[in-house]
């Protein structure tokens, strides 16, 4: 029987002119009805005002149209002038109300002239009103393109890049986007993965001259448990509808690969909004396994597991199978990348590599393996455990606090123990089933005398031969393998020899045969096969023997009265057995 070796991821718009509509007032009448008064002599809202001198000759020019010209902002403070301010605009005093209902007015002197350039003061004026600001009015008016423009859900077309798919208009890209968000948070949940608020998904344009995108779009940055941090995006691929018309495009559910990966090239990472992925990981951070379930008792994969060689004698034996455990440890996690797990809150992972192995010589009966934490009841192994080929790896939770965690053998009556903590067999196992050297092979040989006697007969001596082909340690032994010895430190020393003897091959009686240990105590032989016709010479000994020497001689007398006598000659065997 030989043991396993033990090892060890600035919308800018044109400002618009003021309007060029004229304020509605109130409009004379003809003497025949109702009149009103005309409007006063004042600052218009459009220009200067008209001197008084010119207004009745312009009444009668037919109207003229003059077009509005586009302000445009001064390009320092108003010329200080007599009785105005900048912040404050004098009005002229009401002139008496005429019959006549004035004209449209013209700027002064304009032939197409701007407004708000000034001009000769009028009549009891001391100069030209004075010329206001509309930077508040410019502000206001964006705004409130801006707020239409998202209501109408076109501010990314106005402020980001323009995309199109093989020179067709793409159906609501930002649509994809989300589309594509919405699956990538999907599989972080899935993957105990991480993303930050710098997180999100890009068209991929097919060079930097064209507005066209790849049948692919990027997301991230992602990462995920044992990932990269300088590869943290993931590709989706996507599917464009037939036809020639706008292009509907949809998303993959999974990405082209698990793995995120580096960017190949950021500068052609295109959104409906302009906005562009953050440098690196944008301080994302590679994530922690989660958790496990409280208690969870599973088998996990060796690579990466860190665990410690056990002593030699870490296994159980039984005659169903034996069990090796060849490592053992306390793992902070177990598992690699999405299977990756640490303990639950308040526990620890107790893992162990096991191997199995043929079942020793003895009565089969029913089996189980599991493992015991303190005096809790017994677990079973996970029932996905294949114990039948390869090592196999597992964890346990269990809580910090825990002294005692077993791996628990029972065959029948015969219960065994072995400790995942330290590696040692409980003192009541099988201990002859923990060593790896059990017996030794032997090719011994010698002639021998043995001188026949019984009563009514001739005395003869008999040239014989004696053989030895092994010794060997086991626990149960016997035809039927039954016999054991008195208890599990103490083994069975199995004797292979045979007496050729007047031509005739057979087996001498157990007092014929003695045991000589190295401090000297001589023990006895014993006869395992209960068939008197028959005879199986084995020695009780310590399970951890290792030397020894046979004695073949002496005199033995049959019922019969037949003796044998060595004639006081011995016969040694030396025995040696290595440790272990």
């Amino acid at each position: 029987m030989t043991n396993p070796t033990n090892g060890d991821r600035n919308w800018d718009t044109t400002s618009q002119p003021p309007s060029t509509e004229r304020p509605s007032g109130d409009h004379g009448r003809s003497e025949s009805g109702p009149s009103r008064e005309a409007p006063p002599e004042t600052a218009s809202q459009w220009g200067p005002p008209t001197p008084a001198s010119t207004q009745q000759s312009e009444a009668a020019t037919p109207p003229r149209w003059e077009p509005h010209q586009q302000y445009r902002p001064p390009a320092g403070p108003p010329p200080a002038e007599s009785g105005a301010a900048w912040t404050t605009q004098q009005m002229p005093a009401p002139q008496p109300p005429t019959e006549q209902m004035p004209g449209p007015q013209q700027y002064p002197g304009a032939t197409g002239g701007p407004p708000w350039v000034g001009g000769p003061a009028g009549p009891g004026h001391g100069g030209p009103p004075p010329k206001k600001s509309n930077k508040k009015l410019f502000a206001m008016l964006a705004a409130v393109v801006v707020l239409a423009l998202v209501g109408a859900g076109l501010f990314f077309f106005l402020s980001g890049d323009d995309i199109t798919y093989q020179g067709r208009d793409i159906v609501e890209p930002e649509a994809v986007l989300t589309d594509a968000e919405s699956t990538l948070g999907r599989i972080v949940g899935e993957r105990n993965g991480a993303t930050n608020d710098e997180s999100a998904c890009y068209f991929v344009a097919r060079n930097a001259e064209t507005t066209d995108i790849e049948d692919r779009l990027v997301c991230g940055p992602v990462l995920f448990v044992d990932g990269d941090e300088t590869q943290p995006y993931l590709t989706f691929p996507l599917e464009a509808s037939a036809g020639e018309g706008d292009a509907t495009l949809t998303v993959a559910d999974e990405p082209d690969s698990p793995a995120p990966a580096e960017l190949a090239d950021p500068e052609l990472l295109r959104r409906p909004d302009g906005a562009s992925p953050p440098e690196g990981s944008g301080g994302l951070a590679v994530p922690q396994p989660p958790r496990a379930e409280e208690g969870i008792f599973t088998v996990v994969p060796l690579d990466g597991l860190e665990l410690e060689s056990t002593p030699v004698n870490a296994r159980i034996g039984s005659p169903t199978m034996s069990i090796d455990v060849s490592a053992i440890g306390e793992p902070e996690r177990y598992g690699q990348g999405d299977d990756a797990r640490r303990p639950a809150e308040g526990e620890k992972f107790v893992a162990f590599e096991i191997a199995t192995g043929p079942g020793e010589r003895g009565p089969v009966a029913e089996f189980s393996l599991a493992v015991q934490v303190d005096e809790d009841d017994p677990i079973p192994l996970p029932e996905d455990a294949d114990l039948s080929s390869e090592p196999a790896g597992m964890a346990i939770s269990v809580p910090d606090d825990a002294e005692d965690v077993s791996l628990v053998v029972s065959e029948g009556s015969l219960v065994q123990r072995l400790s995942l903590i330290t590696g040692e067999p409980d003192p009541g196992n099988v201990a002859v089933w923990q060593r790896a050297n059990r017996g030794q092979a032997l090719s011994f040989s010698q002639g021998v005398t043995l001188r026949a006697s019984q009563p009514g007969f001739v005395t003869e001596d008999l040239a014989g031969t004696l053989t030895a082909q092994a010794v060997e340690l086991t626990y149960f032994a016997g035809p039927n393998a039954d016999r054991a010895p008195s208890g599990p430190s103490q083994a069975l020393l199995v004797v292979d020899a045979a007496l050729t003897l007047d031509g005739q091959v057979g087996q001498l009686d157990p007092p014929f045969w003695t045991l000589t240990l190295p401090d000297g105590t001589v023990l006895p032989a014993g006869d395992l096969n209960d068939d008197p016709s028959l005879i199986a010479i084995a020695f009780e000994v310590p399970a951890d023997f290792t030397d020894g020497v046979l004695n073949f001689g002496g005199v033995l007398t049959a019922p019969s009265g037949l003796t044998f006598d060595s004639l006081g000659v011995f016969v040694q065997i030396p025995i040696a057995i290595p440790e272990g």
